[in-house]
């Protein structure tokens, strides 16, 4: 993520989410990506809650931030052990600088991990206008499709030279109307490239921690 702001004493803090998949870089990297507005003294485990708004995703799995060589994040028993819980703690505690970034990764799994920066200091946000995404591209992955490789192995397997063929299939069998519609939404799901910011910020205004 990126961005800081001051007015009347309140910040807020902005920035870029961008996964990463430079572990398999022979494969295009989708554009996804998201632009949010957040209060400064937002803490890591209320930051970890927008990330999932945004990302469209439901905060079932584990996760972790990776700040200046330490982690951060949830414990549990049984489950490494972080070195501070994040629940407690705020972006203010980091004196993050402008254009720095950190690594936050969910579903250690998946491994679905997001290069986040902070931009700037902004001015003149009230606290009721914030968290809001701001600027976004490219639909989020489905959360437990099973991380970035079978992602983009799928979104092959259902781009639009696949649609076709499909449609093309549907002269040589029988075909149940209710069945039809369930692909119909699933191809329709993967063929939408679109990402719903309205969407999204109407779910950051029911946000509260």
């Amino acid at each position: 993520m990126r961005h800081l702001q001051c007015a009347h004493g309140f910040r807020s803090w902005a920035g870029d989410l961008r996964p990463s998949t430079s572990h398999c870089s022979a494969r295009p990297e989708p554009a996804v990506w998201r632009r949010v507005l957040v209060p400064e003294h937002l803490t890591l485990g209320q930051l970890h809650n927008v990330l999932q708004i945004v990302m469209g995703w439901a905060g079932e799995h584990l996760h972790t931030f990776s700040i200046r060589g330490k982690r951060y994040g949830d414990a549990h028993e049984g489950v490494l052990q972080f070195c501070t819980v994040a629940n407690e703690l705020p972006l203010t505690a980091f004196h993050l600088r402008e254009h720095e970034g950190f690594v936050y990764v969910y579903d250690f799994n998946a491994w679905w991990r997001h290069e986040i920066r902070m931009e700037r200091r902004m001015l003149r946000q009230r606290p009721g206008q914030l968290p809001r995404c701001v600027a976004g591209c490219g639909p989020c992955p489905p959360e437990d499709i099973g991380g970035i490789e079978r992602y983009l192995e799928a979104r092959d397997e259902h781009s639009e030279y696949e649609f076709l063929d499909w449609i093309e299939s549907l002269r040589e069998r029988p075909i149940v109307l209710e069945d039809l519609r369930d692909e119909v939404d699933r191809w329709l799901t993967w063929l939408d490239r679109r990402f719903d910011r309205q969407t999204v910020n109407d779910r950051l205004r029911e946000f509260e921690g």
